[in-house]
């Protein structure tokens, strides 16, 4: 839980809007008492962070069955952190995650590049306390070492009354004060509670509609290739209308990458701020209602042993998959 910033299942938004750096805000209030202070229809929510400067962030993020604020930032991106475009068609992107090779290999406390250079490992920072106001109860956190973690698993669920104002704020520490915005999103609920994606078929994904005048986007995430040399994952980001699809081109692309392991996915409504920090980092404050559907893809059967395969077929345990005998 506490390993949040995996980049191939976070949205890759450009730095855009107003810039939002050091000790600043997106769109102080004059009045109410939500966020600190903050009126919901003043809030400016600028987006993520481009992946080539996200240094990390913290979410709020409320499941069907808990809610939790987790929270850590670099000082500086880890390079496996930028991942290579396959495809994009529609709202989907297929991503890569690069995995470079060092010769010789790289000392302790370093990190191979994707250029295969060995590069000190970015550590985690120490921003000084962080509270976040706005949810049912207001959250104030210390770092936790080692690491320099922020955490906070006691909030109710759900943690906040929706549309409402949420403002993080950082003490410094290593960087500059920083304000950053966003807006409790509506509870998600899912269509259908298992996904089933076929090879040569577009793939439909549906959700509950979100409050009239509401700002959220919503995110699939899908990865079915856990163990491969090379990773794939699929992203989607829609508009918040209820609905998606994933065209099977796209689909097909990822299946082709590879199948191991038991597929995961995840669907997410949010909404998603930035602030820029140090010498050309950014960072990010997600506020979302997450759902983890049962994936299947036809065809294909995940396992750990032998007794989980079809007959005429075992479990390639390594590879968490049932293989023709």
């Amino acid at each position: 839980m506490r390993t949040l910033w995996t980049a191939a299942f976070l949205a890759l938004m450009a730095c855009g809007g107003d810039d939002k750096g050091d000790d600043s805000s997106g769109g102080d209030g004059g009045g109410g008492d939500d966020g600190g202070g903050v009126v919901p229809a003043e809030v400016s929510v600028d987006g993520g962070c481009a992946q080539e400067v996200r240094w990390g962030g913290f979410v709020v993020d409320a499941s069907e069955d808990y809610a939790v604020v987790d929270g850590q930032v670099l000082e500086a991106v880890v390079p496996t952190a930028v991942l290579t475009e396959i495809i994009t068609v529609g709202d989907c992107t297929i991503w890569r995650r690069e995995n470079p090779f060092c010769d010789p290999s790289c000392d302790p406390g370093e990190t191979c590049d994707l250029s295969g250079t060995c590069v000190p490992y970015p550590e985690s920072q120490d921003l000084g306390q962080v509270g976040i106001e706005g949810l049912s109860s207001a959250v104030d956190m210390a770092p936790v070492e080692p690491g320099n973690t922020y955490f906070d698993t006691s909030l109710s669920n759900p943690p906040w009354t929706p549309g409402d104002a949420l403002t993080l704020t950082t003490e410094g520490g290593a960087f500059e004060s920083s304000t950053l915005h966003t807006l409790a999103p509506d509870e998600l609920a899912l269509g259908a509670s298992t996904w089933e994606l076929t090879p040569g078929q577009d793939f439909g994904v549906s959700w509950s509609a979100p409050s009239s005048g509401a700002t959220t986007e919503v995110v699939l995430e899908l990865r079915i290739d856990q163990h491969g040399a090379t990773p794939a994952s699929l992203e989607c980001v829609f508009p918040d209308t209820g609905s998606g699809n994933v065209a099977s081109d796209t689909l097909d692309v990822l299946i082709d990458a590879g199948l191991t392991g038991f597929p995961a996915g995840a669907l997410k409504r949010r909404t998603i701020d930035h602030a820029n920090i140090g010498s050309g980092g950014c960072m990010e404050f997600i506020a979302s209602s997450s759902r983890h559907p049962h994936v299947e893809v036809r065809g294909y059967t995940p396992c750990r042993s032998d007794e989980e395969c079809p007959e005429g077929q075992t479990c390639n345990e390594e590879l968490e998959r049932c293989e023709d005998l």
